[in-house]
């Protein structure tokens, strides 16, 4: 019965992959969408579906880069290659499912984890991607550019602009798109929206993003007569932070928060109790463990495992109908382990 039992106190995964032709696996791939290995609904508080992931593989090194247009935060990790896996680390990497001339699936690998902690990714060729999107859009003249297909940028507009304003930040969000026209080597921008009508730092805005032409590649947008980008930004000073935030393919001001407002503290909150939950279980008290790791999924509903261990403890304290209640939430959430531990215990 106690394999049954288990505490989850941290996730440690290092990226990697695989394939016996390593020219088979090299060039730029973009993730297409993502799974958890044993077939359950994708559930991590670090990535939704359908973040924008590339991977660039050459002969030992494997890099991923989270952002569409600009490169600044990009890592890379180097490996090994046997077989159809790419070691990355002495307990981790990927293994290669599958690959054709376009696709390429690829599932983590970790020791001492099980399926239902790893991930399969399905990923396509960039340039399958950037082909059949220019036959899409061949008789258009003036494009809205996406993730999966937009200009480069060799540097990042919030770097510029943060320099342009010399720390003299304000509170303010605005909503706005720049377009490029490659023909006649510049940019046009436009602000539809902001929050605070100070015409100095918004003509400062456009002023620094209209003078970026030359930072942009546009090798596979040289035959449209204009490319616009939707944008949002968040100009904050606080006691602990001040600069200026851009999230580029969107104009939904509520996109800022999602991504730089509470939902790193949420994370942190829930994390916090949820370290509390485990510390409650090794001093056997049950019900403060039960409390911390509800409040832990309630603040952060990404961490699937603190629903796993609050059944786990409520098992094991000998409130059966309560656990099953849990394992039946989780198998909800189209998780496959708590489908499986219900129908194991509860049915």
């Amino acid at each position: 019965m106690k394999e049954l039992f288990f505490l989850i106190t941290l996730l440690f995964f290092n990226l990697a992959l695989s394939q016996n032709n390593i020219s088979e696996i090299n060039g730029k791939w973009i993730k297409l969408k993502s799974e958890m290995k044993d077939g359950s609904k994708l559930f991590s508080r670090f990535e939704e579906d359908s973040t924008y992931v590339e991977y660039t593989i050459n002969a030992n090194q494997l890099c991923f880069n989270l952002n569409p247009i600009h490169k600044t935060n990009q890592s890379c990790l180097n490996y090994t290659l046997t077989n159809n896996f790419i070691k990355t680390s002495q307990y981790s990497g990927y293994i290669i499912e599958k690959i054709t001339a376009d696709s390429l699936t690829l599932s983590e690998k970790v020791d001492d984890l099980t399926n239902d902690k790893l991930r399969r990714f399905y990923f396509v060729k960039q340039e399958a991607i950037v082909l059949k999107l220019k036959e899409k859009y061949k008789n258009k003249k003036n494009i809205i550019a996406s993730k999966l297909f937009t200009p480069k940028t060799e540097s990042t507009i919030e770097i510029e602009l943060n320099k342009a304003f010399k720390n003299n930040y304000s509170n303010f969000e605005l909503i706005g798109n720049l377009k490029i026209f490659p023909r006649e080597k510049r940019i046009k921008t436009q602000i539809t929206f902001s929050t605070q009508k100070d015409s100095a730092r918004i003509k400062t805005i456009k002023k620094v993003i209209d003078n970026s032409f030359d930072k942009w590649k546009l090798t596979d947008f040289s035959e449209y007569e204009s490319i616009e980008l939707p944008f949002v930004l968040k100009s904050e000073i606080t006691k602990t932070y001040w600069g200026i935030k851009t999230i580029f393919f969107t104009q939904d001001l509520n996109e800022l928060e999602i991504i730089y407002g509470g939902k790193a503290e949420d994370n942190r909150k829930g994390s916090e109790l949820f370290n509390k939950g485990i510390k409650a279980y090794q001093e056997k008290k049950y019900s403060k463990a039960i409390e911390y790791f509800t409040e832990s999924y309630k603040i952060d509903p990404k961490n699937i495992d603190a629903l796993y261990n609050k059944a786990a403890v409520l098992f094991e304290s000998g409130d059966k109908d309560n656990a099953c209640n849990v394992w039946k939430e989780i198998s909800n959430l189209g998780q496959v382990n708590g489908k499986v531990l219900y129908q194991n215990y509860c049915d």
